[in-house]
């Protein structure tokens, strides 16, 4: 598979966690990145990353399936 570098922007807090998880997993930021979204990884725990939907781990699917379409 051929890799594409691309710029994201997230909350400082979302990347401490990401961060935190790629240490945890021996993966870089990127491989988990790409594990969460290719749906390869369990999710990480929802607390603290959006302070205004706290629905939003019940609706995780939903919000995703706005992406793909």
């Amino acid at each position: 598979m051929r890799a594409v570098r691309r710029t994201i922007s997230m909350p400082a807090s979302l990347a401490v966690r990401l961060t935190r998880e790629a240490k945890r997993r021996h993966k870089s930021f990127s491989a988990v990145v790409t594990d969460l979204i290719e749906g390869k990884a369990g999710p990480l725990p929802y607390a603290g990353i959006i302070d205004d939907d706290p629905d939003l781990s019940r609706r995780v699917d939903e919000v995703l399936s706005r992406l793909t379409d």
